[in-house]
């Protein structure tokens, strides 16, 4: 019974870092210049021929393989699980979504997040839903290196709460590679890495 209630624990831990975890880049309009919808592309105080955080987030469309990894938990697997993702130009270049396929312990996990940069805020933004919960995570987070590395954290009302903060580092590695790590606080009041999801892209 007890080894039952570990495995159902773990594969929800599994399912939910999954859905956190979210080359020839996709072109997107220059900053100010009309789209084809006829509506402006964002802008930003960088100016008209500087690359927006918009448009540093559109270069990552295109499709990827999903390797995810767990980091020092008792009991996880010792073979990382893998899965597919999609990511998206949406609404006139504003926003990217990802949309990711996995499978965990035999049983298929589905996930979408949404990435974007908030000019007002300064912030790059990121909402994730997938099937194991109801709940919507939203997460704020800022970059000192143009967008190749941001550090987000979850917002204190979203649905996760209750539970410890949540911080998801996003780091370009290169064109056709990026990696997304998850991390918590635990009772000893030291973040710790728990899950890896290395993104490359489908030639």
């Amino acid at each position: 019974m007890l080894k039952k209630m570990h495995r159902t624990r773990m594969i929800g831990a599994i399912a939910a870092a999954c859905a956190l975890a979210g080359s020839a880049f996709a072109q997107t309009p220059s900053a100010g210049k009309p789209e084809p919808s006829g509506h402006p592309a964002p802008a930003t105080a960088q100016g008209a021929d500087a690359e927006t955080p918009q448009q540093f987030l559109a270069k990552r469309a295109g499709e990827y393989t999903r390797t995810i990894r767990f980091l020092g938990q008792q009991g996880a697997p010792a073979a990382p699980f893998t899965g597919r993702s999609k990511i998206s130009v949406i609404l006139d270049g504003r926003f990217i979504l990802e949309e990711n396929e996995d499978v965990v312990f035999g049983r298929p996990v589905s996930g979408k997040r949404i990435y974007g940069y908030n000019n007002a805020t300064k912030h790059f933004e990121a909402v994730s839903l997938y099937t194991m919960s109801n709940a919507i995570l939203m997460f704020a987070g800022t970059s000192s290196d143009g967008g190749k590395t941001v550090d987000y954290s979850s917002i204190p009302d979203s649905a996760n709460a209750a539970g410890p903060a949540l911080h998801m580092r996003m780091r370009q590695v290169n064109d056709d590679e990026f990696v997304i790590t998850l991390s918590s606080v635990g009772s000893d009041g030291k973040e710790t890495p728990f899950n890896e999801t290395t993104y490359t892209r489908k030639k």
